[in-house]
């Protein structure tokens, strides 16, 4: 006899389970595997992110070491002064200080033997490349210097991830006045009559540029740059001009015009804007879109009476005295040059509205010629004169004197019979320089003036001016040339419109009639501040009226060799290497 089953459908019962229990096992292994594939995966974009984090970090850590040491450089700083190789400095990125080393890899790169004594290697560039065909094309002198950055210790630790970033830049140092125009601020480039400027152009802002009428504004330039935009229209309305800009192609020297529609403001995005500039001209037009970044300049208060240029100076003229520093020591030479200096508040400021007490120096004065030309003449290099430093002040002057902060002070340094210079010569002054009649034209040599505000007087300026004259009641101003580079301040156009600055065509100020009569100025046109003593505005009626402008940059001043280092640097870097490890020494091209 047959048992009977004690559970009936248990065999089906018994499958199912097993079924259960095996599904539930798969489900459970696929979510632990499941579980442990997140969880990989979240460790892996932890630590994605965490290298993203750590590399953007070490990466601006880096680019704010490069943006300090070229502002050292142009702020006449050497980070690896007394030989030193090694220079450690920090950065501030969101609120955390972080410590940088750099290191000074110039040696190794180029050799002991063409390294100076300051530890910079000199080189020389083409200074613009469509000259290339010319049998004797015009080179640029720089110095540069090799530097790797990386962060101390070597490392930035982000969570899990350790970025070993490493920069190595050269950094090149050359004077301001290898640029036929330098504006650290906007640039206003809009001349009535027509004009022609050659050589570089930067602007650490925006340029606005347009000429009057039936014009024609050529910038005969491989380089024309700002690090704003560039603009077909006035800054201080918006207005446009309905003359023609036209501007030397990189490609074969042509002239390509920039019209009015064709500028930053008439493509829908900034790459369309890149496109057009390289296409037209070939890299000569080059904006911040195209990634162009400030070349920092000197402050004002380099010219301060305690700044660098007066703590650097060979000769010191201070209101009627007059000191030969020597290694740092001033020595009284007033009697051997009195005849140079004399003290009068004759001279009338028109813009200014006010007589101006001046300290006058006649650079013709024999014994102030004789000085200069023996202690330039001897062996000793020591007792060299080359900068001239000038500054009036209340007498017993006060510590730390700043004209700026003077209540009503306004006085001024007149260059006059500066025809024939004894020597390459730098004359600063924090006070406003104002130079009469031709100036270095007999046996040229290299001269500058840098100062709060340069005003230019022709020929026939003889100080009678008054307060209640107007231009057309004095003398008709005479032709006069300057051979000069320029550095000085203005009182800029407000952003958003407002009182004209004058722009570049008035940069330096004039005070007469010029009304059909030449300035001729060869030189450079450098503006680096904003005035602090000479402040009134441009554009007062009766100051002045215009000269037909004869004004270029001089090429001559690539040749100079004294006043190369002593003139306003500006800094650029070329970026040679960026590597996650210390990399070997890079090779230069």
């Amino acid at each position: 006899m047959k048992s009977k089953q004690m559970f009936p459908g248990g065999n089906e019962r018994g499958t199912v389970l097993l079924l259960a229990v095996l599904v539930t096992l798969v489900v459970g292994m696929f979510s632990a595997a499941t579980v442990s594939t997140t969880l990989a995966r979240t460790r892996n974009t932890e630590y994605t992110t965490d290298r993203l984090s750590a590399r953007t970090l070490a990466e601006a850590i880096l680019e704010s070491a490069q943006r300090q040491l070229l502002e050292m450089t142009a702020q006449f700083q050497d980070p690896f002064a007394a030989g030193s190789t090694s220079y450690q400095g920090t950065s501030t990125v969101g609120g955390v200080v972080y410590n940088w080393i750099g290191e000074d890899l110039t040696v190794e790169v180029y050799g002991a033997s063409e390294v100076d004594s300051s530890g910079w290697h000199e080189l020389e560039k083409l200074y613009d490349r469509t000259d290339a065909g010319q049998p004797n094309p015009p080179l640029q002198t720089i110095r540069t210097r090799v530097v790797r950055l990386s962060p101390e210790n070597g490392a930035i630790v982000v969570g899990k991830a350790t970025s070993r970033l490493v920069r190595t830049v050269e950094i090149q140092r050359f004077p301001l006045f290898d640029f036929a125009i330098f504006y650290d601020d906007d640039l206003e480039l809009l001349p009535g009559p027509s004009m022609t400027f050659a050589g570089k152009v930067h602007a650490n802002g925006d340029i606005y540029v347009g000429i009057g009428g039936s014009k024609t504004l050529t910038i005969d330039s491989d380089y024309f740059r700002c690090t704003g935009e560039i603009y077909r229209e006035r800054k201080n309305n918006g207005s446009t001009t309905g003359g023609t800009v036209s501007i030397k192609d990189s490609f074969s020297g042509a002239f390509q015009t920039l019209d009015n529609d064709q500028d930053f403001e008439a493509w829908a995005t900034p790459d369309e804007w890149v496109d057009f500039a390289d296409g037209r001209w070939g890299g000569t037009v080059q904006t911040g879109s195209h990634g162009v970044s400030d070349a920092p300049a000197p402050e004002i208060g380099s010219i301060a009476n305690n700044g660098y240029y007066r703590n650097t100076a060979d000769l010191v003229v201070h209101n009627d005295r007059v000191y030969h520093v020597i290694a740092g020591v001033e020595t009284d030479i007033t009697n051997q040059v009195s005849g140079a200096i004399s003290e009068h508040s004759d001279l009338y400021d028109a813009r200014q509205e006010t007589y101006v007490p001046v300290t006058e120096i006649d650079l013709s004065d024999p014994g102030l010629q004789n000085y200069i030309s023996g202690a330039n003449g001897d062996s000793d290099p020591t007792n060299d004169i080359h900068q001239v430093y000038a500054y009036r002040s209340p007498e017993p002057e006060p510590a730390n004197w700043d004209p700026a902060l003077a209540s009503n002070w306004f006085e001024g340094i007149k260059l006059v019979n500066g025809d024939l210079l004894p020597d390459d010569l730098l004359f600063v002054s924090e006070d406003p320089i104002y130079v009469h009649g031709d100036f270095n034209t007999d046996s040229k040599k290299t001269a500058a003036v840098i100062s709060d505000a340069v005003n230019l007087l022709s020929n026939s300026w003889d100080d009678t001016r008054d307060a209640s004259d107007s231009h057309n009641d004095i003398s008709h101003a005479s032709e006069t040339t300057f051979n000069m580079a320029l550095i000085t301040g203005n009182v800029r156009t407000p952003d958003g419109g407002g009182n004209y600055s004058g722009g570049l065509e008035n940069l330096p100020r004039f005070h007469e009639n010029w009304g059909g009569t030449k300035a001729n100025i060869n030189g450079a046109f450098i503006n680096l501040f904003q005035s602090r003593v000479a402040t009134e505005r441009w554009g007062k009626s009766g100051v002045y009226k215009p000269p037909t402008r004869a004004w270029g940059w001089d090429p001559d001043l690539l040749n100079s060799s004294v006043l190369r280092d002593l003139f306003p640097q500006t800094a650029e870097v070329q970026r040679l290497v960026w590597t996650d490890s210390k990399p070997p020494v890079p090779v230069i091209q």
